[in-house]
């Protein structure tokens, strides 16, 4: 597991975040999230590894925006917005992780590239990382 990803899972448990590491199960069996059980699933047998640290965070995020586990119960608007939200807390995330392990990009580019962030939150990587 890598540096990143052992931060993001230290900082769940700081914040008594439960999550369950799940090895043996299929590569494209997506990692969730269910804040009303306060407990995450990781796929740690991801098959794109170089995306996992943007997954448990974008999981952190469903869990400390308090989403209900909106597959079930929310429109196709409720998911995009949750999804987004989901997406600026991991992205802060990250950030953070970088700020305190001093690690600096030329580029908000390579940050995204990086952390595997879709290319639709360039203008928020940009905007923050401007401002740190």
């Amino acid at each position: 597991m890598s540096d990143v990803t052992t931060y993001l899972l230290n900082y769940a448990l700081d914040n008594h975040i439960g999550f369950e590491l799940l090895n043996g199960i299929d590569s494209d069996w997506p990692s969730l999230a269910i804040p009303e059980r306060n407990m995450m699933f990781i796929n740690t047998n991801w098959y794109k590894q170089e995306e996992l640290p943007m997954v448990v965070a974008h999981e952190i995020g469903h869990m400390l925006n308090g989403d209900s586990c909106y597959m079930y119960d929310k429109s196709g608007v409720g998911k995009i917005n949750a999804e987004s939200a989901a997406n600026k807390v991991a992205i802060d995330l990250l950030l953070q992780y970088c700020k305190d392990y001093d690690i600096h990009f030329n580029s908000y580019i390579m940050f995204l590239q990086q952390f595997c962030i879709p290319l639709r939150y360039e203008y928020i990587v940009k905007k923050k990382m401007v401002m740190n």
